[in-house]
């Protein structure tokens, strides 16, 4: 059996997440069960574990002080996933409305051997509309013998009506030490020999999630008896501290064709690139959350723009035909021309503050006046309304950035010639005049100028 199934914590003392293991145990001292439970957190935190933990909880012959004891024929059964009372369903692969109606009327029939009956909905947020709404009828009056245990890692896509019916228990990534607790378990039950520093690089690797902890120290001890930091690195493809440190530095000094080949590289040499995007940006954050305290040699708005540019770049590494590309583009994009990339979310588009698209565009107090402020203040919307028109243009404006507003006459600044060229066609210059004049009230014609670019002595 594979460690992170073999390992799971089976009653509430095993729980390596206390806060929790103690929320959890309040409700369970209370006189009456709550009907329905919303787990909520980051995937491998224990959702689905503690959710196994309450059905024995509230079934267990044997319960001590509202804990089951874990070892007896109903606690087997539900940790075994396969007691009748307890069920789980995947909301991915089951979210019609049907499958909510069968269990409406599945519901009101009587547990065949426990007290309570409890379903188990793992991705809640998966339900269709019409799923949701015949739930939420079951969830409002369910029979005494029921108990729902709704699990997601996207809250915010659970409905309001849902929401409020609920008894909320929030599941955060787990710290460090929370997972070298919890991979210790492990270590002395598989006799494993391992080294506190690879450990905790393992923790690090496992970025919150207890079962990914799991299963990386699971493919480390396959590739070695005695377990050591060159062991892990070399097993999970981690790169090292010096080749993070020299990344870092490289980026800072924005040396381009340095940082390209440092990436062929770590592609080249098999390294985990996902990680190592992971564990740059744990590092520009933790570098520019220190510029606030203590002097630094990089600039808050450089560190928010490296941070952004990269941060965007990583939802589409798993999309792109070719994995480092995103990475590179990113990287290409914050050292040559400071170009914000592109998001791909659905979410409202949020509309930056004057003071951060500052921090994005690097443009100075002197750079602008106000009525230029205005319209940077106002460039989100003003994109926003441009994409049903003319959706190519709004990609090419997002590497743009008003500059000089003088006698009627918006300057737009391009960090490429084509990009300039596209700007001063004559249909696009006068739908770009026409919404900013809609949505900042200012009646402007538009004329671009090329980016100058300075040689770097540093490449």
């Amino acid at each position: 059996m594979v460690f992170y199934r073999k390992y799971r914590p089976k009653v509430l003392s095993e729980l390596d997440n206390r806060e929790v293991a103690e929320l959890l145990t309040r409700y369970l001292h209370k006189a009456a069960i709550p009907h329905a439970f919303l787990f909520v957190g980051p995937k491998g935190t224990g959702k689905t574990s503690l959710a196994r933990i309450l059905a024995k909880s509230i079934n267990c012959p044997n319960t001590k002080n509202q804990k089951a004891c874990g070892m007896c024929e109903t606690c087997e059964s539900i940790a075994a996933g396969n007691n009748l009372d307890v069920l789980e369903i995947d909301a991915a692969s089951n979210r019609g409305i049907e499958e909510i109606r069968q269990l409406r009327e599945t519901i009101k029939l009587s547990p065949i051997q426990l007290k309570f009956k409890v379903y188990i909905i793992d991705e809640v947020h998966m339900l269709t509309s019409e799923a949701f709404n015949a739930l939420l009828k079951t969830i409002e009056e369910p029979p005494a013998h029921a108990v729902f245990v709704l699990a997601t890692t996207e809250a915010h896509k659970v409905p309001e009506t849902v929401f409020s019916r609920c008894v909320f228990i929030p599941f955060e990534r787990a710290t460090v030490a929370q997972l070298k607790e919890s991979l210790l378990r492990i270590v002395k039950g598989e006799k494993l020999q391992i080294d506190d520093a690879a450990l905790t690089l393992i923790a690090e690797a496992a970025d919150g999630a207890f079962r990914d902890g799991a299963k990386l120290l699971e493919q480390v001890a396959t590739s070695a008896d005695a377990i050591t930091v060159n062991t892990v690195q070399s097993s999970l493809g981690l790169t090292s501290g010096k080749e993070l440190e020299k990344f870092v530095i490289l980026l800072q000094e924005k040396k381009t064709a340095q940082l390209l080949q440092q990436i062929h590289e770590l592609v080249s040499s098999g390294k985990n690139l996902t990680q190592f995007m992971i564990t740059i940006v744990k590092r520009l954050e933790t570098l520019l959350v220190e510029s606030f305290s203590t002097k630094s040699s990089w600039s808050k708005v450089e560190l928010i723009a490296a941070i952004r540019s990269l941060t965007h770049a990583f939802p589409l590494v798993k999309s792109s035909p070719i994995p480092e590309l995103p990475f590179e583009l990113a990287l290409v994009e914050y050292c040559e021309a400071g170009i914000v990339p592109v998001t791909t979310s659905r979410a409202k588009p949020h509309v930056p503050s004057v003071q951060e698209m500052g921090a994005i565009a690097t443009i100075s107090a002197g750079d602008a006046d106000s009525s230029v402020q205005s319209i940077l203040a106002h460039w989100s919307e003003i994109l926003e309304k441009l994409k049903p028109f003319n959706h190519s243009i709004v990609g090419v404006l997002r590497s743009c950035r008003p500059v000089k507003f003088a006698d009627g006459m918006l300057t737009i600044e391009a960090g490429y010639k084509f990009h300039a060229e596209r700007i001063t066609e004559a249909k696009v210059r006068d739908l770009v005049a026409k919404v900013i004049g809609e949505v900042v009230g200012l009646d402007v014609k538009i004329e671009t100028v090329l980016k100058q670019r300075t040689v770097n002595s540093k490449q």
